[in-house]
């Protein structure tokens, strides 16, 4: 019988127990960012738009939880973003340089759906780190904006190569680039990690 009781009691407790539990979470919900997931973003320009990247499963962060913003990104890195922000699927070529790289896949799917293409049939490089130009030229082709027929408007403009000045005109005229507070576009910089972001 004292045992029947023990048990009435035990489950009673627990039944409270997460009563309680349950109603402080619906009157004291967890933000969905109480604190950045990474401590090296706090304050940084790009950090609400890390974190949202971050949540919807985008982008991740580095294996001791940095981000490290201002650090460069490469090509694979870019390309793996593009494909998961825009939903794309589909299967592409086999670079002979990505056939044992961990965005093989990725960058197979990129290229199946135009976003991407290699410095030549064989070759993609996608440990190089992505130049500003690159980056507009894939995001314009992800995004599938409209073409801008007018010059970008930034003052190294003669620097953008030619593959690359519609992308860069069409991102500015969208809005998907400002440029650097200096009114430079620096086309061959490398892109940092924020950047892509």
């Amino acid at each position: 019988m004292s045992g029947m009781m023990n048990k009435y009691r035990y489950r009673k407790c627990s039944f409270i127990i997460l009563l309680a539990f349950m109603l402080t979470m619906v009157f004291n919900p967890v933000p969905a960012y109480s604190q950045s997931a990474f401590p090296d973003i706090q304050g940084h320009w790009a950090q609400a738009t890390i974190e949202q990247m971050a949540e919807a499963g985008i982008i991740a962060g580095n294996s001791d939880g940095t981000f490290r913003p201002d650090g460069q990104i490469t090509r694979a890195e870019f390309a793996t973003l593009v494909v998961k922000a825009f939903g794309y699927t589909g299967s592409g070529k086999v670079f002979n340089d990505t056939a044992d790289h961990w965005a093989k896949d990725y960058i197979a799917i990129a290229n199946a759906n135009g976003i991407v293409n290699g410095y030549s049939d064989t070759y993609f490089g996608p440990n190089d780190q992505i130049t500003r130009e690159q980056m507009a030229v894939m995001i314009v082709k992800a995004a599938q904006v409209q073409v801008a027929d007018a010059a970008p408007v930034c003052k190294d403009a003669a620097k953008i190569s030619s593959w690359a000045r519609t992308a860069v005109a069409t991102a500015y005229a969208s809005g998907i680039i400002k440029g650097l507070p200096d009114g430079r576009f620096d086309p061959q910089g490398y892109a940092t990690r924020a950047q892509a972001a």
